[in-house]
């Protein structure tokens, strides 16, 4: 599906992120890590709504690089399996119908971007 007939809005990406997030910082495992790792909520909500803006509204709000934020973070294979589950859940309370599809596609291959981006950290600190 096309952005420009995708039915969401920026109010929409907002509500998506902000719930998104809620779920994070309750989460047993991602909350204390995010937590100790953003010190301005509001700032990063801002970031991540210009993100998923940029990325499902094909607006020009995101300009960073989505990846090097998460570098510093002690993540685990298992943490990007527990945030498609928090944004999978997220989206279908959020989205419309007919748009959870397609922006879980994206979501996925979003976070099979960070993974690998992980990995080949990963890898490269082997050696």
């Amino acid at each position: 599906m096309d952005a420009a007939v995708l039915p969401v809005s920026e109010e929409t990406v907002a509500d998506l992120v902000a719930r998104f997030y809620d779920r994070i910082r309750a989460d047993e495992r991602l909350g204390p890590m995010f937590i100790a790792a953003i010190p301005d909520w509001d700032g990063h909500l801002k970031i991540m709504r210009d993100f998923w803006s940029a990325v499902l509204l094909r607006t020009s709000r995101y300009s960073g690089c989505v990846m090097s934020p998460h570098f510093n973070l002690p993540i685990e294979a298992g943490d990007f399996d527990r945030w498609l589950v928090l944004f999978h859940q997220s989206a279908e309370e959020t989205l419309p119908p007919q748009a959870v599809e397609r922006v879980l596609a994206v979501a996925d291959g979003v976070t099979a971007r960070l993974r690998h981006m992980f990995q080949m950290k990963q890898a490269r600190a082997r050696f």
